[in-house]
C-alpha cells in the first residue's frame, strides 16, 4: 500500500485525482481508500481548485472495486465491516465534495469501481470501457453501490445490472444513463479536460451551491424542494461573485471570480 496509490495533480483550477494501482486494476485497499478520502477533503477546501477529475492509472481499468487479494477467509466480521465502512466513506466523500467532479472512465468500472464512477457529477467513457455489478456472481449483492445507482438510473435499470451481474459496454452504459458521453481513446483525454477547463472558468460559488442544492433536493418532496431552492437562489444573489457576473455581462467583459 504505497503512499502514491492516490496521486493528486493541480493545474489552472483543475485537480486530477488519480487511482494509481494499475497492476491490480486500481483495486481499493484500505490504505488507498483512506488516502482517497483525505484527498477529497483537502481538495474540497482548496481555494485554488474549482473542478476535479477522477481517473484510473491504467489503459484497462478505471477501478475494479475492492482489493480482494488483501482479504482472506480469515477476516473477521469486524475487519470486513471496517473495510466496507471505508468504502462507504469514499462514496460520502464524493457526495460531500464541494466542487464539480468528473469521472474519466478509461476501462473497467466494476463493483465498487462502478460506485465511484456513478457518484461523479459527470462521467465520460472510452469506447472500450466496461461497467458491471458482478457481486451476485460470487453470492453477494452490491449493497454499497445500489444507493448511487438507483439515484442515477432508476430501479429497473439498477435491478437489471445487479440481478444479472453482467458487464455492459460503454454504448449500453450511455443508453442507461451511467455516463454522459463515449469517446474514442484518441480524443478521450482531451474531451474530459476540455469540460474540466470549461467548468473551471465558471463562478465557483454558483457551481458549489448548485451542486449541493441538487444533491439536497433528491430526498425532498416537490413543494419542500421548491421552497429550499427559492431560499438558495436568494442567498446566491447576495454574493460578490453574482454582482461581478452581472456587472461583467453589462460591461461586455469576462468576469473575474473571487469565490465570495
Amino acid at each position: 500500500m504505497a503512499d502514491d496509490d492516490i496521486v493528486i495533480e493541480k493545474q489552472n483550477g483543475v485537480a486530477t485525482i488519480l487511482l494509481n494501482r494499475p497492476k491490480v486494476h486500481n483495486a481499493l485497499s484500505n490504505g488507498m481508500m483512506e488516502r482517497f478520502i483525505q484527498a477529497c477533503e483537502e481538495l474540497s477546501e482548496d481555494p485554488d481548485v474549482v473542478v476535479a477529475v477522477l481517473k484510473g492509472a491504467s489503459e484497462k481499468s478505471f477501478c475494479s472495486g475492492a482489493d480482494l487479494g488483501g482479504m482472506s477467509d480469515n477476516n473477521s466480521v469486524i475487519e470486513f465491516k471496517a473495510h466496507v465502512t471505508k468504502y462507504r466513506d469514499c462514496l460520502l466523500a464524493l457526495h460531500k465534495f464541494k466542487k464539480p467532479i468528473i469521472g474519466a472512465i478509461n476501462g473497467y468500472a466494476l463493483a465498487g469501481g462502478l460506485g465511484l464512477a456513478v457518484s461523479c457529477d459527470l462521467a465520460y467513457a472510452t469506447e472500450t470501457a466496461q461497467f458491471g455489478a458482478p457481486e451476485i456472481n460470487v453470492g453477494l449483492w452490491g449493497m454499497m453501490i445500489s444507493s448511487s445507482l438507483v439515484r442515477t438510473i432508476g430501479s429497473k435499470r439498477t435491478f437489471e445490472l445487479m440481478y444479472s451481474g453482467d458487464r455492459i459496454n460503454a454504448g449500453k452504459a450511455k443508453e442507461m444513463g451511467l455516463v454522459n458521453e463515449v469517446y474514442s481513446s484518441d480524443e478521450f483525454e482531451g474531451k474530459v479536460y476540455d469540460m474540466a477547463e470549461k467548468l473551471s472558468k465558471k463562478n465557483p460559488v454558483a457551481l458549489n451551491q448548485g451542486r449541493e442544492s441538487l444533491n439536497m433536493i433528491q430526498s425532498m418532496d416537490y413543494e419542500s424542494s421548491l421552497t429550499y431552492l427559492r431560499d438558495q437562489v436568494v442567498v446566491l444573489s447576495r454574493t460578490e461573485d453574482y454582482n461581478e457576473g452581472m456587472n461583467a455581462y453589462k460591461e461586455k467583459r469576462e468576469p473575474i471570480w473571487t469565490g465570495r
